[in-house]
């Protein structure tokens, strides 16, 4: 398989986000496409999302305007595509521009992958509230736990021969 990037039809998606915030308009969107899916199916294709756009906001988008905001080759999308893609994706608008604050920048990156961890965890909705309820050291240590668990947990399937 090749570098699902390049495939400007929008069949795969971007390469998995690192840990710390991303800062380009394409790695925060890539860290938004890869965590940003439902249960038991991979991240959205360059095509499901602008047509997901689409039905959140009416603004109309292309698959391709989509893979060239994800491999950095349109840096200075109109205001309109941010709103939607913001819209969309559930983040400020300011979260795709360089000079956000780079503290409200963690904080979104921190929910966005909290939510990846919910979503692949299968934590109840009752939970998530107890969760977000929380304050912010004691959330960050909920969201420690349940990376650390999740590590063991690979490590033991692992270990037992089966797929991660």
């Amino acid at each position: 398989m090749g570098d699902s990037r390049k495939d400007e039809a929008g069949a795969g998606a971007a390469p998995a986000a690192d840990v710390q915030a991303p800062l380009t308009l394409a790695g925060k969107l890539n860290t938004l496409v890869d965590s940003a899916h439902p249960a038991g199916r991979g991240p959205y294709s360059n095509v499901e999302i602008a047509a997901l756009i689409e039905r959140t906001t009416g603004e109309q988008v292309s698959g391709t305007q989509i893979w060239k905001l994800r491999n950095g080759q349109a840096q200075n999308p109109q205001k309109r595509l941010i709103e939607a893609l913001a819209r969309t994706f559930g983040v400020p608008p300011g979260y795709f521009f360089d000079d956000y604050d780079p503290r409200a920048a963690g904080l979104v990156q921190e929910q966005v992958e909290l939510l990846a961890l919910v979503r692949d965890s299968g934590i109840t909705a009752v939970q998530l509230r107890a969760i977000a309820g929380l304050p912010d050291e004691a959330r960050e240590a909920v969201v420690r736990l349940i990376e650390a668990t999740a590590r063991a947990e690979s490590g033991k399937r692992s270990d037992q021969g089966e797929p991660r």
